[in-house]
């Protein structure tokens, strides 16, 4: 996955949020843009489908610190760790959540974060069906400062600094001296590297390098950057973007469903025993795996009791659901003999599915298109040809 969809979320509902499409492979921005408020999230849902997501979040909600311990870091340190900075920190410590950013030698690199700003995050990317599995503070995404040369960017009314691989800070631009002469007490000779333009009334020594798109920087500091907040208990279970837990049996149940009905208009087309007996043997083989709690059942009942399954589920008996948009796209499969379907996902809120697919050539994609009702709209990413064989992601919704 080249495109990577970089968000970067805002400390209060209200607040405008950025966000950009960046090609890792062309090194360029496909798109950027910028949001009203949380609630405007869910417009970059159909952007996210299909890419990675890293979300940045605001340094000022971002406590960075170095701690000097004993040893070797262990896992009773890591329950104590939070009570060893009981003293140093202001607030209730069952409040905030700690991430290890880093283990060294006597000593670790963590980041210290309020739970209810990490619970109102995922909240506003769940209810925007936003997958995200990495959380980094803006700052640490900035260019990798030297012990001579900090790193400087403003972001709307923010200066973020990077001082160290895994120290920085910011703070308002009306209050960037004051901090500054803080932070400079002991580096007076302190030199300072800023992407944006340098404030003409600043202390300290800066060096102007290129001015850049702030989110383009950040972007790039995104990539190899393995920091991450969303550990402990927000660690992220790798599922896919939508209630997936609530879906779970019914979406599974759907796929192979899917998988039965267009087997056996293959069967019916070829006529083939012996794949016909190899095909039904992989059914029986994949409902087993998984339903693994369910007894055994032959081919020709195990489309009975998907459907069976569905029902109960409620997912297949809506007029909007995902059996009836199979149920019309499956004569559209049916027209394009080569074309094969390795995975399959159902967004219910959009009213979408994703499609990973192949087939024997481009002539193959181009007449699936023609085929598809007027009723949808399909949505075609990059096709990539390897083997024989042209392969890309296909995405089908209602109009």
């Amino acid at each position: 996955m080249s495109e990577q969809l970089i968000i970067r979320l805002a400390s209060e509902a209200h607040q405008t949020i950025h966000w950009l499409v960046w090609s890792e492979s062309e090194k360029e921005i496909i798109a950027s843009g910028d949001l009203d408020n949380a609630q405007a999230l869910k417009l970059l849902a159909e952007k996210a489908q299909s890419r990675k997501v890293i979300c940045l979040v605001p340094g000022v909600d971002v406590t960075l610190k170095s701690v000097v311990i004993k040893g070797t870091y262990t896992r009773q340190m890591q329950q104590a760790l939070p009570y060893m900075l009981e003293d140093d920190l202001a607030s209730d410590v069952d409040k905030l959540h700690f991430s290890v950013l880093a283990k060294k030698t006597d000593l670790v690199e963590i980041a210290i974060c309020f739970k209810s700003k990490l619970t109102m995050w995922l909240g506003w990317l769940a209810d925007a069906d936003i997958f995200c599995q990495r959380l980094i503070p803006e700052a640490l995404t900035l260019p990798l400062p030297t012990e001579q040369q900090w790193q400087a960017l403003q972001l709307d009314n923010q200066w973020l600094i990077r001082t160290d691989e895994y120290q920085a800070w910011c703070c308002e631009s009306d209050m960037l001296n004051n901090i500054l002469q803080l932070h400079l007490l002991d580096k007076p000779e302190q030199q300072i590297e800023s992407y944006s333009a340098i404030p003409h009334d600043c202390i300290g020594q800066w060096q102007q390098k290129a001015v850049v798109l702030p989110m383009q920087l950040l972007a790039e500091g995104c990539l190899n950057n393995s920091i991450n907040l969303l550990t402990g208990e927000f660690k992220v279970k790798k599922e896919s973007n939508f209630q997936f837990a609530k879906w779970k049996l019914p979406a599974i149940a759907a796929a192979i469903l899917f998988i039965v009905v267009l087997i056996n208009a293959v069967i019916t087309t070829k006529q083939a025993d012996r794949e016909t007996l190899l095909v039904k043997h992989q059914v029986e083989t994949l409902y087993q795996k998984a339903f693994a709690n369910q007894s055994p059942l032959r081919y020709s009942r195990i489309k009975k009791k998907l459907k069976s399954l569905l029902a109960e589920s409620s997912i297949g008996t809506q007029a909007d659901g995902l059996l009836p948009m199979l149920n019309d796209l499956l004569p559209v499969f049916q027209a394009v003999p080569s074309l094969q379907i390795s995975t399959l996902k159902f967004n219910r809120a959009n009213q979408q599915i994703s499609l990973a697919v192949s087939a024997d050539s481009f002539q193959a994609f181009e007449l699936l298109a023609k085929k598809v009702p007027t009723k949808y709209t399909l949505g075609q990413g990059a096709l990539s040809n390897n083997k024989n064989r042209v392969s890309g992601v296909l995405t089908v919704r209602v109009n």
